[in-house]
């Protein structure tokens, strides 16, 4: 009798007991959902193979058609009209998907939120919304200090309210639902581009020179010396940190919508680290030729 009454003692206490609590990354990343269920038919091998062709595919054509749409004022007017477009239908990706708790649906909505950052990028480039226009001029070269940066910031304030507008509108839309990829993509593209612009300011080998369209080669008068800050190490280390925590989370997941999430998220922080060490070595990248060839660089 009393082994009996122990039992039932145990599995009381063992459902009164609180669960593990989760990360704060598994919070803020993706929900579990009961609809999800264990992926054992897609290997993390394969994930990973469409995961990088879907990421890389993207940020290579994306990237080459903002510098192709440089050409002429034509052109970027184009440009303007297809990235509003394309910023709607990412709204409406993340939308239909943020209640989606399959792979399919994770792809959806890192597409949803990288065409909502592809259209503030073409925003910039274009020169349609980069800040006020009585600081889009050269000024003085000068050592990095804080009243310095805070006139780089002012001088790219429309661009800067865009890329926080764009990251709040996506964590709206997903807030507390299953799928926040599309946030979390945004996220990371927030995260690599201010952590390129800092490293920039503060003194890179390799800072690109030249990539800028006309109406933003003012812009240059705020890249820093030609050598490696110590903060170009940190942006390096601190995204690479966040990269590996990806990876190992993406590893160990289960749930096929999280595997598949984790996973595009990974190879994209990965694209981050390559694009900030590219920042710190002289060398010279060929790929987006073809497209610059196009717009007359």
């Amino acid at each position: 009798m009393s082994d009996g009454v122990s039992v039932a003692r145990d599995a009381l206490d063992a459902v009164a007991a609180p669960a593990a609590r989760p990360s704060l990354l598994d919070r803020l990343l993706l929900r579990a959902s009961s609809q999800q269920v264990i992926a054992v038919r897609e290997t993390p091998l394969r994930v990973l193979l469409r995961s990088v062709t879907f990421v890389v595919l993207y940020w290579w054509l994306a990237t080459g058609a903002i510098f192709a749409l440089e050409r002429s004022a034509a052109t970027r007017g184009a440009g303007l009209v297809l990235a509003i477009a394309l910023g709607a239908v990412g709204v409406l990706l993340m939308v239909r998907a943020r209640d989606d708790a399959s792979p399919l649906g994770a792809r959806r909505s890192f597409l949803g939120g990288a065409f909502v950052w592809s259209l503030v990028q073409v925003s910039f480039y274009g020169g349609w919304l980069v800040g006020p226009q009585g600081l889009a001029v050269h000024v003085p070269v000068q050592p990095p200090s804080l009243p310095f940066a805070t006139q780089a910031v002012i001088s790219m304030l429309w661009y800067q309210l865009a890329m926080l507008f764009a990251l709040w509108l996506a964590f709206s839309i997903t807030w507390d639902r299953v799928n926040r990829t599309g946030w979390w993509a945004l996220a990371v593209f927030y995260t690599t581009h201010q952590l390129a612009c800092i490293s920039i300011f503060l003194g890179v080998e390799n800072p690109g020179r030249g990539f800028f369209p006309t109406d933003l080669v003012f812009l240059e008068s705020y890249f820093g010396p030609a050598r490696n800050s110590l903060f170009l190490i940190f942006s390096i280390a601190a995204l690479l940190l966040l990269t590996l925590t990806l990876t190992i989370k993406a590893l160990r997941a289960t749930m096929p919508m999280r595997r598949q999430a984790l996973t595009l998220l990974t190879v994209l922080g990965t694209l981050g680290v390559l694009e900030l060490l590219v920042l710190g070595l002289a060398v010279q990248l060929n790929l987006w030729d073809t497209f610059l060839e196009f717009r007359g660089y």
